[in-house]
């Protein structure tokens, strides 16, 4: 009986510690969606309130005034998250059969080298990618920022597939080449319907984190404000003498919905695409 309570207070304990780090992480969102709601006209208190004292959507629509290309800016930000995705898959799908299935000399240096590669941070090597752009004239196009943002995903999205194919039984794959099938239709035909949770799930993290590096990556390689993303459309609500908090807000919240919409819809096949590869049969 007393190993039962001990049992049941320790989960309660674990459940309460969760919740209050899930409260803590979600204060600076809430402190964006509460000053977003709030009229720019009201003065701010000290302390500041939990709650706004007024409420209005107003906000929202003067962050488009306010920038009128902030439609365009999201659309940039669209492509170059859907560009490092699709090439981060188009790399990692046959880079992770290889290392799964073959065996060759350089297997386990290589799979070592994939993650060793994904330590670096971009700023580490901007001057680098900026000089390897500049030498194809890739600067101030969209593929600059696919190529430079995919350098970074690919790594983990290799690492995922690799993971994830080796739970797939070798003998379906054995009786598709008995049966005639090349490496190539086997990959196309058979592995990658199986893995299709595991294809999700890369493609939703190269998504979300080519999303999250527009900006450094933008800052050294776009310099047409047609191609800005969204991050730095947002350095336009910043003023010499002010800065419009309230409308910032609003335009953040509202860059913010398509990554989050995105990872709702699709959330359950992440949990099973990283959750499948983590297990072998």
């Amino acid at each position: 009986m007393k190993l039962s309570t001990k049992k049941r207070v320790k989960k309660v304990t674990y459940q309460i510690l969760a919740l209050l780090l899930i409260a803590f992480l979600f204060l600076p969102i809430y402190q964006m969606l509460i000053t977003a709601l709030r009229p720019a006209d009201l003065p701010w208190p000290s302390p500041a309130p939990l709650l706004p004292e007024k409420v209005t959507l107003s906000n929202f629509f003067l962050a488009f005034r306010l920038v009128p290309r902030l439609p365009r800016y999201l659309l940039n930000s669209f492509i170059y998250g859907i560009g490092v995705s699709f090439l981060s898959l188009l790399i990692a799908i046959p880079a992770g059969y290889s290392l799964a299935r073959f065996r060759y000399i350089l297997r386990k240096p290589l799979m070592i080298f994939v993650i060793y590669a994904n330590m670096f941070a971009p700023i580490m090597l901007l001057v680098p990618i900026y000089v390897i752009m500049k030498s194809l004239g890739l600067i101030d196009t969209y593929l600059s920022v696919i190529l430079a943002g995919s350098i970074f995903t690919i790594p983990l999205s290799t690492w995922l597939m690799v993971s994830y194919m080796q739970t797939i039984p070798r003998d379906i794959e054995e009786a598709a080449l008995i049966d005639g099938c090349s490496n190539y239709s086997v990959l196309t035909k058979i592995v990658m319907p199986l893995i299709s949770p595991a294809i999700v799930a890369v493609f939703i993290y190269a998504f979300i984190t080519g999303w999250s590096q527009q900006f450094i990556l933008a800052l050294v390689l776009i310099k047409t404000d047609q191609l800005m993303p969204i991050t730095q459309g947002l350095y336009q609500f910043f003023s010499r003498s002010s800065v419009r908090w309230n409308e910032l807000m609003a335009a953040i919240l509202i860059s913010t919905l398509i990554p989050v919409f995105l990872f709702l819809a699709v959330q359950r096949y992440i949990i099973k695409g990283l959750t499948s590869g983590s297990l072998k049969e």
